[in-house]
This record gives structure tokens, sequence and C-alpha cells, in this order.
């Protein structure tokens, strides 16, 4: 069952960036749940990005992804789980820093930021470990190598 309704936005240049089936497939392993969920995905540029981080994080810098969750339940089996904003430059610069192929670093930054949306986060050591071991769990689910050693 498809559990997932994908609103995807694009504004900035479209070259190599996931398609929607990508980012779908992504997200859906995820969720994993019979319910269906609504995320936007919006693909912005530097600007953006650090202006969006500064005005709801108070942080003046670029990063990779932004997760905006929403929890609006619609009706029994349909919320409207949040955004998520990536920041296309950023990701290609990490990937290449971090010696990711560009889809798998996509794929990554699709999860992390989707677990952020169902309530998981990185602030402490323990919640990086947890959040790292279901990121690397999924990534081999779709064949993808381990991020995180």
């Amino acid at each position: 069952m498809k559990n997932v309704i994908l609103n995807l936005q694009i504004l900035c240049e479209k070259k190599n960036i996931p398609t929607k089936i990508n980012f779908n497939q992504w997200i859906q392993k995820v969720l994993h749940k019979k319910k269906i969920n609504e995320i936007t995905v919006r693909i912005v540029n530097e600007l953006e990005i650090q202006y969006l981080n500064y005005t709801y994080r108070k942080k003046d810098k670029t990063t990779n992804v932004l997760s905006f969750p929403m929890n609006i339940f619609l009706k029994k089996n349909h919320i409207i789980l949040g955004d998520l904003v990536f920041c296309k430059s950023v990701i290609e610069q990490q990937a290449i820093k971090y010696k990711q192929e560009l889809e798998s670093y996509w794929a990554l930054m699709t999860i992390h930021g989707t677990l952020h949306l169902l309530g998981y986060d990185h602030k402490t050591k323990k919640t990086s470990i947890k959040m790292e071991k279901i990121e690397n769990k999924i990534m081999l689910s779709l064949n993808y190598s381990k991020p995180y050693l």
C-alpha cells in the first residue's frame, strides 16, 4: 500500500535531483506504516536554506536538510507529517566531502530528515547512535552502503 503523498517543489537548478519516485521510495522505507502520510519536499538554494535555518533555528549558516514536523491529522489514517527542505548545493558538496555517491547521499539526507519529522534527534551521543543505527539499517535495505561505521 502506498503510504506517502509527496508534494515535490524544486526551486533551484533541476540537474542531479532525485525523482519523485526516489523520494517516495526512501520516505516509505522510513514510514513503513499503513497510515497515509503527506510530506512536502522542497529543494532550494543556499540563500533560502540559510534564511530558513536562521529564522527557525537561529543558525546563520547553510545546512543540508531542515525538517518541519506538523503532525496534522486530517482523518483517521491521513496525517500531514511535515516539510523537508533540502539544499541541493550543500548536499552535492557534502557527498564529495564524505566520499559518498550522490544518489546515496540524497537517500541518506531524505531518511535523516524523515526521522526528524518522526521526532528523532541527535542532540546527545545516545540519540545520535540510535538515529545512525536506524539510518544504517534503512540504507542497507535500499542496497546502499552503510553511511556510519
